[in-house]
């Protein structure tokens, strides 16, 4: 059974992609650039989740925005996706409160698919859908057993033998036991969930998602996408530091996160559009976007140039990210 045939047959109507953050750890970058339209391998962030979003039978998507929304609204202006906008002015209302706030615009009409603006991964939505049915849950969260590395997302979730989440975090709230899974940006929510998020007002899922446990006990699940034979790939553009080890991922390891990002024979991609000076050196992998200038003499070690940067003669870099506005160092 495909993704999209799951889907269907769970009646989604709606999604939600997060992409009102300010990405902070990715400043000054982020500064210009909404981190959901940062290119992975020369694809947006945005548009790998939307296509793996309605390839698993989304019919509408909704997006918050608040920085630099407009910028989104640019880029989606040229796709032809059914999508929705949601801005949250004056204040960023984090991910409760956003959910909360798209709540009356959302169909009703079967489970409503979540995804992280931030996050790659070839993991399915088809066992998360079956698990969230067979356990009854209000809301399903898509975890991975954390492996203390950036492939996996940290470990903060207790979940007990039947897959019903017991805690959130270290402390009392967590139950018994260390955490041993990771949130990965993906869940499964019903619509009658969403009397739990906040109408006005900012609130994290967290307090959502505690709220949940405490007031009806089994209502949140943990699906492990970790378990069985084929172990998913997962990545968080967090620190130029795991965006740049994505890239060291597609390009070197040949991990296949999406369709939309096949990896090439070598550890090089060059946008057509960019210069790349035969005098250059590069080592690694190299990730070269659109209109990007690399000049003579110069030499880059797992490096990410971002479309309309120029790297200069003489520039000696290693682990970096290029953009127009300057260098961050990923190590």
């Amino acid at each position: 059974m495909t993704d999209r045939e799951s889907a269907l047959g769970n009646r989604i109507g709606d999604a939600i992609i997060l992409a009102a953050g300010f990405g902070t750890r990715m400043r000054p970058l982020t500064g210009t650039i909404p981190k959901s339209l940062l290119p992975v391998a020369g694809v947006p962030v945005l548009e790998i989740a939307a296509a793996r979003l309605l390839r698993s039978g989304a019919r509408r998507l909704h997006v918050n925005l608040h920085h630099l929304g407009d910028s989104i609204r640019r880029f989606a202006d040229g796709r032809d996706w059914p999508i929705v906008f949601h801005d949250e002015q004056p204040r960023i209302l984090d991910t409760g409160g956003g959910i909360g706030k798209m709540a009356a615009a959302l169909s009703g009409e079967g489970p409503i698919l979540l995804h992280n603006g931030d996050v790659v991964t070839s993991i399915p939505y088809e066992g998360a859908l079956g698990f969230h049915r067979e356990h009854g849950a209000l809301l399903t969260i898509i975890l991975m057993r954390a492996g203390g590395d950036d492939r996996t997302p940290p470990g903060a979730v207790s979940v007990d033998a039947d897959g019903i989440v017991t805690g959130i975090g270290r402390g009392p709230s967590a139950g018994a036991g260390a955490p041993a899974f990771g949130y990965t940006g993906l869940a499964v929510i019903e619509p009658a969930a969403l009397e739990y998020f906040p109408r006005s007002g900012p609130e994290g899922l967290v307090p959502v998602l505690r709220r949940m446990i405490r007031e009806r006990p089994g209502s949140v699940a943990g699906f492990d996408a970790s378990a069985g034979a084929d172990r998913p790939h997962w990545g968080e553009i967090g620190t130029p530091a795991s965006y740049i080890a994505i890239h060291r991922r597609i390009l070197v390891e040949k991990t296949a996160f999406d369709p939309l990002i096949p990896s090439p024979p070598l550890p090089l991609r060059v946008d057509g559009a960019a210069r790349v000076d035969p005098g250059a050196v590069w080592r690694g992998f190299l990730d070269v976007g659109p209109g990007a200038v690399i000049e003579p003499g110069t030499e880059m070690e797992e490096c990410v140039v971002l479309g309309g940067s120029t790297v200069r003669s003489g520039a000696r870099l290693r682990a970096a990210v290029v953009f127009p506005g300057g260098v961050m160092k990923g190590e």
